[in-house]
């Protein structure tokens, strides 16, 4: 039955039901029509009062069916706030359980993946099961595959995970990475720059992270290690906030205009110095020339007031520009 999970009791729904066809009921009467002893009965009919579905008034006392619309709905709601508090235990739980574990078998904290293909697959298959959130750090050089397959970020953000990625700013100098971070942004990423990244990694709900074993200057991919739930794993996510908060937003959503009349494509421009790129750098991702690009970079300096790139940045930032 669909409500049996709501129902105090098994013969809670029948006597309920019963309650519904006639207009009071005393205990005597329901154990008549149901074979159970008065004080059963009884008992039946108290716990359909304590969970909101009956009334009683009288001597004898006679129970009365409240409206199903408000006392079963009430019902469902208390029963989903039980189970939200249970869920919500969950990961307390999985905590101590590999606490546990980490000091039974400390091996059991991290796992050797070798091979770029059983890397990938292996970080498609967390993406997969992400609830909650994507954290990721991600610089050149690259192997050729992509660190987060795109059709499984797009799937996803489409069931509501949230994606935010910290790049380094030299990735904008690969013509294909660069292209993949606009897509990525463009179908819900959250995308920050930074001048350097401290490692490569990708982060699924504080839960495990995969990172590779090769130095950050090889970037080969070629083997990567799974860091589980650990102070390890707490300590890369602190890593991540801190650097997600010096990063500067890239590829966003941006309004055309604002109430500086600044265009959309001159907040991409100063986003984009903000971050520290090159001039070669710039011109591709806004699609000019570097002449033209040198000429749209004086004037947002003098309109800014400023004396250099870095203080145009500065100031932008101060004016809510970025």
């Amino acid at each position: 039955m669909v409500l049996e999970p709501v129902w105090p009791d098994g013969a809670s729904e029948d006597a309920y039901r019963l309650l519904l066809r006639r207009q009071r009921l005393t205990s005597r009467e329901l154990a008549e029509r149901q074979a159970i002893s008065v004080a059963a009965a009884r008992r039946v009919l108290d716990r359909l009062v304590a969970a909101g579905l009956a009334s009683s008034a009288g001597r004898p006392a006679r129970y009365t069916a409240v409206d199903p619309r408000r006392g079963l709905t009430a019902l469902i709601r208390a029963r989903q706030a039980e189970l939200d508090s249970a869920a919500s235990s969950v990961e307390a739980y999985a905590a101590e359980y590999h606490e546990r574990a980490m000091r039974g078998d400390p091996h059991q904290l991290v796992e050797v993946i070798d091979g770029a293909a059983a890397v990938t697959a292996q970080l498609g298959e967390l993406i997969l099961g992400a609830d909650r959130e994507v954290l990721a750090f991600d610089s050149p050089p690259y192997l050729g595959s992509s660190p987060k397959p795109p059709d499984v970020e797009s799937e996803a953000l489409a069931r509501g995970v949230t994606i935010r990625a910290v790049y380094a700013t030299e990735a904008l100098d690969v013509p294909e990475r660069a292209a993949s971070i606009k897509e990525a942004a463009a179908m819900g990423e959250q995308v920050r720059l930074v001048p350097r990244v401290p490692l490569k990694m990708v982060m699924v709900d504080g839960r495990a992270a995969v990172l590779p074993l090769t130095a950050s200057d090889l970037g080969t991919r070629a083997s990567a290690v799974l860091v589980r739930q650990s102070r390890l794993l707490d300590a890369l996510s602190e890593l991540f906030e801190a650097k997600w908060e010096q990063g500067v937003q890239a590829f966003g959503a941006v309004r055309s205009t604002d109430t500086e009349g600044l265009a959309k494509e001159d907040r991409l421009l100063l986003s984009l110095l903000n971050a520290g790129l090159k001039d070669e750098a710039l011109a591709r991702q806004l699609g000019v020339s570097e002449r033209t690009l040198r000429r749209r970079t004086a004037d947002l300096v003098a309109r800014l007031g400023a004396t250099s790139r870095f203080q145009a940045g500065a100031q932008a930032v101060r004016r809510g520009w970025l």
